[in-house]
């Protein structure tokens, strides 16, 4: 099997920093501050102890889905035989092949979505594929900006649900999303053995898979049993509709019967990246795919992503309280695609460096997950400093999802050379088991209620 691509040349964004980012920043800094200042004083004065407050879709043919197989990962020969449009305009990403649809007009909205990106993490040998030394940044030694561990729970629920900029699980303790995103179809993996691909990343230690449902080629049963074993391995995951139909998979009546048996343990991708740089359209259909999702009754987390692939995380700080009205059950994730190197594309696009980006999201009033991977989008020969955000990260309590877990027809975000966990890639090594804020060190499951 073999795909093309059309990808879109990225619109402008503009490179001041959005004052309600600005505010946010400064208001996390500033608490911080407080707060160290707070604990230093009785060490000082021998007082009491002090503290910080004391110191005053609509269903659409063909379109939906942003990330394509490897629509933004192509090989070299596959970029030069097709281009970006030029006339300032955004073009859909396509991707032909005997098992997906193209995505289709680029002016249709997107419903449906993606993930994954990164950067460097620890030193470690050369990756096999594309022979790119990955340093670790320094691990964070200090305790983390909040501890999502001694978090009081919350009720039970039959749902998953969002407090604050916390995700809480049906037992109403908080979950940090650390985990993959897997396409599931034709071919994916060769052979089609779906549960024993999601039986490898389970052994991986992840706590959480983003599905990429094919839908064209998937039955309702084989997302059913895809979603048994996630609820036999304890793991939590985000349901994504891939195919022609989009977000119109979900309106059917078997489909929804089918996820409401696995509702305490999934999240569903509303809005996923969307295809253009345009705030105000990103407003809208993020909003809409929403209100429909909810129409459905549907009664799980959904996601929305960021403007511009994902990328525009001070869209979420502006815009994000509109878009979270529009939910009526107010259960939304948002998710930023942190594709940085450390090249000054995006500090110099958005105006943030690599934590301050985290730490702004995780001064957020809801929730911000990052979508990570190792090869950036802007150039996409440049390495992610995916270990500078894994570290920032766990330090602030924000979850991740890993671009991906394996795909034979594009390999250079792969953590296995062949799907399994023992043939991981020198990054999958890294990310999974290796690094400070790595899996192994960093992952803990979702409770289920009794």
């Amino acid at each position: 099997m073999r795909f093309s691509f059309v990808v879109p040349r990225p619109a402008s964004s503009s490179s001041v920093l959005p004052r309600a980012a600005q505010r946010s920043l400064k208001a996390a800094k500033l608490a911080s501050a407080l707060a160290l200042i707070a604990a230093a004083l009785p060490a000082c004065a021998g007082g009491d102890p002090v503290s910080a407050d004391d110191l005053v879709l609509q269903p659409t043919d063909g379109q939906a889905l942003s990330h394509r197989p490897t629509a933004r990962h192509s090989t070299s020969s596959d970029s030069a035989a097709n281009s970006a449009q030029t006339d300032g305009s955004t073009a859909a990403q396509v991707v032909t092949g005997d098992s997906f649809q193209a995505n289709g007009d680029g002016n249709l909205p997107t419903m449906l979505a993606d993930a994954p990106c990164a950067p460097a993490g620890e030193t470690s040998a050369a990756n096999e594929n594309n022979n790119v030394q990955e340093s670790q940044a320094t691990p964070v030694t200090e305790p983390p900006a909040d501890d999502a561990a001694n978090e009081p729970a919350a009720a039970p629920s039959d749902t998953m649900r969002t407090s604050g900029r916390r995700l809480l699980d049906a037992c109403g303790n908080v979950f940090v999303t650390r985990g993959v995103e897997q396409i599931f179809g034709n071919q994916l993996p060769e052979g089609n053995d779906w549960l024993g691909l999601l039986n490898q990343i389970a052994s991986s230690g992840v706590n959480a898979v983003r599905i990429l449902v094919g839908s064209d080629t998937l039955r309702t049963s084989d997302v059913d049993a895809l979603l048994n074993a996630v609820a036999a391995h304890n793991l939590v995951a985000y349901i994504a509709p891939y195919g022609s139909e989009g977000q119109g998979w979900l309106a059917h009546a078997d489909v929804k019967a089918m996820l409401d048996k696995h509702k305490a343990y999934i999240l569903i991708d509303a809005f996923g990246e969307p295809t253009f740089d345009d705030r105000g359209r990103f407003l809208s259909e993020a909003s809409a795919s929403l209100k429909q999702l909810r129409s459905l009754g549907y009664t799980v987390p959904l996601t929305v992503t960021a403007n511009q692939f994902g990328r525009d995380l001070p869209s979420l700080f502006d815009l994000g309280p509109q878009i979270l009205a529009a939910d009526p059950l107010h259960n939304t994730v948002f998710g930023w695609q942190a594709y940085w190197s450390s090249n000054g594309y995006y500090q110099n696009t958005y105006g943030y460096s690599l934590e301050e980006g985290v730490a702004a999201a995780a001064a957020a009033p809801f929730p911000v997950q990052l979508g990570l991977d190792r090869i950036t989008d802007f150039p996409s020969d440049v390495t992610a400093d995916f270990g500078t955000l894994m570290n920032a990260t766990e330090a602030n309590g924000i979850g991740w999802l890993w671009w991906d877990w394996y795909n034979p027809y594009g390999n250079e975000n792969n953590l296995t050379q062949d799907g399994t966990v023992n043939n991981l890639t020198a990054t999958g090594r890294t990310v999974i088991s290796t690094h400070a804020a790595s899996v192994k060190n960093t992952a803990h499951f979702a409770c289920r209620p009794r």
